[in-house]
């Protein structure tokens, strides 16, 4: 939330600087032909600097993300069928997100862009398909809550006029995604984590996680721009993905002096190459000669599929003071294919100030 703060504190700094500029009787600087080539961002104030055009940028808008990872992994403990893939799936995840980016138009056909936008941190419904702690013959579900949702993105690049009113573009953004998974429930609602106390002694089971995705996309577009709307669509064959989730179980068992503590923990990764498409499309409508209200929606779709790992670690102790200190830890890993896909959908609305 305090990212979009300071989204709309700047919006309203820059108004008020328009307003007053205004009121002076000062000319009107135009941007590019129906504003920034900025494949995300509709303009907002723009101004010369030694014979260089700059343009800031901004917005504020909604964003829902669906995403699901699937890694079809074996059992480490090699029972059953010994198949218990894992199936993440990330619900309900709706979001606030801001922007602020600059454009700098060098010559009338040459310009270079830059963007930053993140979401508002938040919670959202998650799905896991099997239990991906265990891996006992793949027949549990569970159902988890996705806290920390947070989303950021930051690219820049250049663009270059080929028609009036059109333009290619080629950029680089960095792309990260991340939630933890907490109070896991299982096939029947009832919660996994646990914790028994009796006179004496403690009873505790817990199940966390953490997903992390990692995107690095370069691209090409292309842009149009109309009387009042605007319209671009980016392309990349070369998506970088790296995904990470670490995860644990815990069992804990303590009757003094016996304490037994059982402690497995996993980590999956992911690292491979895709693609991804998005297109925009904005309108704006304008109020008064130098000030512009502009609508835009935006959707984006990726997907990767290739080897995906299980590195496992394992802890097992027993400890019976002072007799018996028990320790034993097994290592190992082990590969197959797994699938990313992710969409982004976004709804918003600007302001832009032409000064």
């Amino acid at each position: 939330m305090k990212r979009v703060v300071c989204v709309l504190t700047g919006l309203l700094v820059l108004c008020i600087a328009a307003g007053s500029a205004a009121a002076q009787n000062l000319g009107g600087v135009l941007g590019p032909p129906g504003g920034s080539f900025f494949p995300s961002v509709p303009g907002l104030s723009s101004c010369d600097v030694a014979g260089v055009k700059l343009t800031a940028t901004g917005r504020v808008g909604y964003e829902w993300i669906g995403l699901n990872f699937n890694l079809p992994t074996l059992s480490p403990f090699g029972v059953g069928d010994g198949l218990a893939p894992i199936d993440i799936q990330l619900k309900d995840a709706h979001v606030w997100i801001g922007s602020l980016g600059l454009d700098a138009q060098l010559t009338p056909r040459l310009s270079l862009f830059a963007n930053g936008e993140a979401n508002a941190r938040t919670k959202a419904g998650a799905v896991v398909s099997d239990d991906p702690f265990l891996h006992l013959n793949g027949r549990s579900r569970y159902q988890w809550n996705a806290s920390g949702l947070e989303w950021w993105a930051i690219e820049g690049g250049a663009a270059f006029n080929v028609l009036e009113g059109a333009a290619v573009f080629a950029g680089l953004r960095r792309d990260h995604l991340s939630f933890k998974l907490e109070d896991p429930r299982d096939q029947f609602g009832d919660p996994v984590n646990f914790v028994i106390p009796f006179p004496g002694g403690l009873i505790s089971g817990r199940n966390a996680a953490d997903l992390q995705v990692k995107l690095w996309v370069p691209y090409v577009g292309l842009r149009v721009i109309g009387t009042n709307c605007r319209a671009s669509l980016i392309w990349s064959p070369f998506v970088n993905a790296v995904v990470k989730i670490p995860d644990n179980s815990a069992f804990n068992f303590v009757l003094s002096p016996l304490t037994l503590l059982i402690g497995l923990e996993w980590r999956y990764s992911m690292f491979q190459t895709g693609s991804v498409v998005e297109g925009q499309f904005e309108y704006d409508v304008r109020l008064s000669s130098n000030f512009l209200i502009s609508l835009w929606a935006k959707g984006s779709w990726l997907r990767v599929r290739g080897p995906g790992n299980l590195d496992k670690i394992r802890n097992l102790s027993l400890s019976v003071p002072p007799f018996i200190d028990f320790f034993d830890s097994l290592q190992g890993d082990q590969s197959a294919t797994a699938t990313l896909s992710r969409s982004l959908t976004a709804v918003g609305l600007a302001a832009r100030l032409e000064f």
